[in-house]
């Protein structure tokens, strides 16, 4: 059983806050934080990320006035935690490690082995001091789509419904865990923009994509390590797909250097970075030369 243990005195000098679980008419508030932050993520969203774990998003109140909030996701024995979000004015008293205990004591309590997030630079040594180990940088990647690309002999077909199960099988492989209901939901809300390419009956890759604020946000976007082709020609199906002058947003992990050569291949330009972080056992299952675009720094 992991204990999450601070190794130092929780100090809060101006006010009391209390934790409770965020309900639906904390979307606004929510919403509104993650715009404040430049996020470019719209209240479906914030809607999308409650349901996946209800019982785990909470909301730090100060005087009965909600001032930051943090989601979390279970996908079993990983969880993941996101979207630590405290009003400026309450930042360095303690609320932000209130709700970053509140959020790791839900997820080991529902038996979650490794907990991972991934962290703007700025407020990294915060995790730290909590107990969360660096394991990679998660580069930011921004793209718009300009002339159209010719394919390369290789078949992509729009996801259907009745598919998205074997190719959450197929993305635990490489993921590390059963993301299903996170498939499930973003290939519901946009099934145009969602694609697979087959080798033979088996799954070789698959990319889905989101509608942002602003442009679109790709991810997950995993394909077979062995070959990079798909993974090139998945994209740029997406990309003619969404036409001229759309702008995607991607998340791609460093440590893949297929995925920054495939991005960069097709036009893509690196803008900023996170600092991908784990609590607790090393994830041993995940194979991240697969992930050619991570879901979302709020849920992997």
């Amino acid at each position: 059983m992991l204990i999450f243990d601070f190794g130092f005195s929780l100090m809060i000098p101006m006010e009391n806050f209390s934790i409770r679980r965020l309900v639906e008419k904390d979307f606004e508030f929510a919403y509104q934080m993650v715009t404040q932050e430049g996020w470019n993520d719209g209240k479906n969203d914030v809607k999308r990320m409650f349901n996946y774990e209800p019982n785990g998003s909470f909301i730090a109140e100060a005087k009965d006035s909600p001032v930051g909030h943090v989601f979390t996701v279970n996908y079993g024995r990983l969880g993941w935690i996101g979207w630590l979000i405290v009003k400026p004015e309450y930042r360095r008293k303690g609320v932000g490690t209130l709700l970053m205990k509140k959020a790791v004591d839900y997820l080991l309590h529902c038996s979650v082995e490794t907990i991972k997030l991934e962290a703007v630079p700025e407020i990294s040594d915060l995790y730290r001091r909590l107990g969360f180990v660096d394991e990679f940088d998660s580069l930011r990647f921004r793209g718009i789509c300009g002339k159209k690309l010719p394919g390369k002999g290789i078949c992509t077909t729009m996801m259907k419904r009745d598919r998205v199960s074997e190719i959450a099988q197929f993305d635990t492989g490489y993921f590390g865990a059963d993301r299903r209901k996170v498939l499930n939901s973003l290939y519901q809300e946009n099934p145009k923009i969602c694609f697979v390419s087959y080798d033979g009956p088996l799954v070789a890759g698959y990319i889905l994509c989101r509608k942002a604020v602003s442009g679109h946000k790709l991810g997950p976007f995993v394909c077979n390590p062995d070959t990079p082709q798909v993974a090139r020609e998945l994209l740029a199906t997406l990309i003619r797909e969404l036409g001229q002058d759309t702008t995607i947003y991607a998340g791609v992990p460093a440590v893949n250097e297929e995925a920054r050569r495939v991005f960069r291949e097709l036009g893509f330009e690196r803008y900023s970075k996170s600092i991908r972080m784990y609590f607790g056992r090393k994830l041993q299952t995940e194979k991240v030369g697969g992930v050619f675009a991570i879901g979302g720094p709020m849920k992997g």
